[in-house]
């Protein structure tokens, strides 16, 4: 492997690491623990389609049970309103992992055993331990929303966006030939090892972008007080500052960023993109920013997806995960719904084929195993970039940000 590729992967796992596993969300749900069903299929006739999903919920790690529901009603939205997969309905069997390699491992086995045509991934912090199950049942797991290596880089799965590798990578895109930024501090998650790579990666990235004045900042996850940091992170008025945190710490340094008046603008990972990031600003919000694999949802308008995702689930819970639940069913549904059969190994060959497939609230994707060269699962590296406005998330761009091309700067 190339040394880039080398520092790469390192970049890659480590940022992943740092904004999924680090905290948890302050969303908590009991697992389903089984499979659920929509009663609206009553009208399908055909024999049902199972899809497997998998998601973190009520661990210490972390609790997405938004992600669960979400794929839910992407399920009820398909048999309801678009005839599942050709008269036949889809069933969801769910299943909730701890964040444990080895509970991810059970749930592999316990959705292999369903024999489902596809896995859907919510956030699952164990998929390293779990991919071999998929992969020795021929079982594709696709997912909106990629956080560690066993869903980037094995050869059965299918990310339909980049996650939070993307999101840096767009935000760096964005702030070195859009912004042509010359100062840019990070602060982030102080977690030792892989970490300080994914860092240094980026800091790289920005010098050799002619970012002359770049600063590193970490701190813990479970800080007291993050106004320090923060302050720190403010020294000087750099023209951005980027911040790598789970969501709950986002909060807190928003709400730390509005009471020390920091004039900076700030731009989060798609992790920190949910309603409690900015609210926790109390209306200091217009230096707030995020990158989002998924276009916003605001209060009114969009396609007919769009909608059902608005009245299907609770603004609280219109986060970037559970838009990536949301979607990639339907994405799945679609796929499906033109495969000659509804077999993982279609499926699978179905998506392998794929080019500019249109994709539920986020950018075309491709699953060639090009669009980001270390990462052959990664089918779409683009994102979005969000501010917050009035009471939901606003485009900043109307354009999708792709910093795929970056990776050749990493050392």
């Amino acid at each position: 492997m190339r040394q880039a590729s080398r520092a790469l992967f390192a970049f890659s796992v480590a940022l992943s690491v740092a904004v999924a596993g680090a905290g948890c969300t302050s969303q908590r749900g009991g697992s389903s623990g089984g499979a659920t069903s929509s009663a609206s299929a009553s009208h399908l006739t055909g024999t049902p389609i199972t899809l497997g999903f998998v998601t973190v919920e009520n661990s210490a790690l972390g609790s997405y049970p938004e992600t669960r529901r979400a794929a839910q009603a992407a399920v009820d939205r398909a048999n309801s309103a678009l005839d599942g997969v050709g008269g036949h309905p889809l069933k969801l069997v769910t299943c909730a992992t701890d964040g444990s390699p080895e509970s991810s491992q059970n749930c592999a086995n316990t959705l292999v055993a369903a024999k489902p045509v596809a896995v859907v991934g919510g956030i699952d912090f164990g998929t390293q331990a779990a991919m071999p199950i998929y992969e020795s049942a021929h079982i594709p797991y696709v997912t909106g929303s990629p956080q560690l290596s066993g869903e980037l880089d094995s050869k059965n799965a299918f990310a339909l966006s980049g996650g939070s590798v993307a999101e840096l990578l767009g935000i760096t895109e964005y702030l070195t030939s859009t912004k042509h930024i010359r100062s840019a501090h990070a602060l982030y998650v102080d977690l030792p090892g892989l970490l300080t790579a994914a860092i240094q990666g980026s800091q790289n990235i920005l010098r050799k972008k002619g970012v002359t004045d770049v600063k590193l900042i970490a701190e813990k996850a479970d800080a007291a007080d993050f106004a320090p940091a923060v302050t720190q992170a403010a020294a000087g008025n750099p023209d951005a500052i980027i911040v790598v945190f789970q969501a709950a710490a986002c909060a807190r340094i928003a709400q730390a960023a509005a009471s020390l008046n920091v004039r900076s603008d700030i731009y989060f990972v798609g992790a920190c993109a949910t309603p409690a990031v900015p609210r926790a600003a109390a209306g200091h919000t217009q230096n707030l920013y995020f990158a989002s694999s998924y276009l916003p949802v605001t209060t009114s308008g969009g396609d007919a997806d769009v909608a059902a995702f608005r009245a299907a689930v609770p603004e609280n819970d219109r986060t970037s995960a559970s838009q990536g639940a949301f979607s990639t069913v339907l994405d799945v549904r679609a796929l499906l719904a033109k495969t000659p059969q509804s077999t993982p190994a279609a499926l699978t060959a179905t998506l392998r084929a794929t080019q500019n497939e249109p994709n539920v609230m986020a950018h075309p994707y491709t699953c060639d195993g090009k669009q980001l060269s270390i990462f052959p699962a990664v089918c779409n590296s683009a994102v979005r970039l969000l501010h917050w406005q009035g009471s939901s998330f606003t485009d900043v761009t109307g354009t999708w940000q792709d910093g795929r091309q970056l990776i050749g700067l990493i050392n």
